[in-house]
This record gives structure tokens, sequence and C-alpha cells, in this order.
């Protein structure tokens, strides 16, 4: 089983600290904005917040977990805020350069292990995969420290620990990874603190379709007990 994964996870894409431009040069680009940001003690329950691009709303009453897109957006640099629902207190302001024929997740979430609220961004791979595979791309964006992550085979790895193997070591907010996997197989995946066996969280029953990208956002606080992994699925080209 051992040698079963290894050979599933032989497509794998290094962390990258800035996202790379993918798709054709069309003059702009795909993008997708999750909402991340799990604020209870601030806005209360479901953290609803509004979006706003260039001083305009763009995204009303948005709640924790949601995803909208895809956005067509032109070749540019937006402004971009993240207020409360009265559109009085600023929660997260930031300009994002949008190159042109990209295809990238914008993720409203903390961006550093102390829980600082801010855009997370992300380049989608959506290049289709070889026939029984897909991609699965996994995102660190929440307050927490650099995490190594594992994989196992469901539900055998759950059974017998020595089943499962590394994928990524010392992956810091604001890093990702992609592998190519075959559909007919479930996994798990175990997120821990880095260079610890302590597991942060747990994820069960991992199923993939080769239609769409996978994308598994940690968002949440580790110290605050609301870390937890958001998946969002992207049509592939």
């Amino acid at each position: 089983m051992r040698k079963l994964l290894a050979a599933a996870l032989a497509a794998v894409t290094v962390f990258l600290a800035v996202p790379a431009v993918a798709g054709a040069d069309t003059g702009t680009s795909q993008v997708y904005v999750t909402h991340g940001l799990p604020l209870e003690s601030v806005l209360g329950p479901g953290t609803k917040v509004d979006v706003y691009v260039n001083g305009a709303v763009a995204i009303d009453d948005f709640l924790f977990g949601n995803t909208v897109g895809p956005l067509s957006l032109p070749a540019a640099t937006y402004d971009v805020e993240i207020r409360t629902p009265d559109g009085i207190t600023t929660l997260i302001s930031k300009s994002i350069a949008v190159p042109a024929g990209g295809n990238f997740s914008l993720v409203a979430s903390f961006v550093d292990a102390a829980g600082t609220p801010g855009i997370n961004v992300f380049s989608n791979n959506t290049a289709k995969t070889r026939f029984g595979s897909a991609r699965v791309a996994l995102h660190h964006a929440a307050a927490a420290p650099a995490v190594d992550i594992d994989a196992g085979l469901f539900p055998l790895s759950r059974k017998v620990p020595l089943l499962k193997l590394p994928l990524v070591k010392n992956a810091s907010n604001g890093a990702a990874a992609a592998f190519t996997l075959p559909t007919f197989l479930r996994y798990t995946v175990d997120v821990r603190v880095a260079g610890t066996k302590s597991v942060v969280l747990p994820v069960d029953n991992v199923r993939l379709s080769s239609k769409v990208l996978t994308n598994v956002y940690v968002v949440g606080s580790a110290s605050g007990g609301t870390l937890q992994p958001l998946v969002v699925t992207i049509p592939v080209d």
C-alpha cells in the first residue's frame, strides 16, 4: 500500500511563496474569492462581511466558508477592502495586481502565525490531468505555525499509521502545493506542527474528480480552536 501511495504522489509541485501566472495571455484573469476568516469574536456568528473593489461593493453579505467566482477581471491593480456589513469598519485593505491570462484565488484569511487578517493570493493550475487522475492543491492560510502534511489511503492509514507518507515539510502561511492523484482511491490528509507528531487537523475520506481542481484551504486559528479545511472546486480547462 505504501508503494501504491508513493506512486500516486509521484507528480508533486513544490511550495511556492509567490503565485505564478497560469493560462494564456487573454488580457483578463479568472478570479475566485473565498471568505476564510472565522471572526466570531469580532463580527458575531457567521462572520458576515462586505467586499469592496476600488471603493465599490463587489460582494455583499459574504459569509464565512463561501466562495464567489469566477470573476473575469482585466489585468490591473485593484484596491480590495474587507469591511463590516455596515461599511464603517475596514478589516482588511490590500492592493492586488492581477496579471493577464491567469486563474487565481483570493482568500480572506489570516496571513501569518500571529493571526493578522489579510488576503492570501494563490495561483490555480487548471490544466487537464491524465485519464483517471485529478489534481488537489493544499494551501496554508491559517493562524498557525509552519506545518508538515502527510497523506494516506482511507481508511487503511487510520488503522495502520505506517501507511501514511509525508507530502510536505515545514510549510508556512501563504504556501501552496499541488498533487496529481488517482481518482479511484480515497485519502486521508494530516496537518502536523512542523517537526512534531502533533496532528492539528485530520481530514478523512478525501475524494477527487478529474473534472475539477480541488483546492483545500487550511484556515482559522490553531490557538483559537477554529482551525479547519475549506474545500473549493474549480473547473479544469
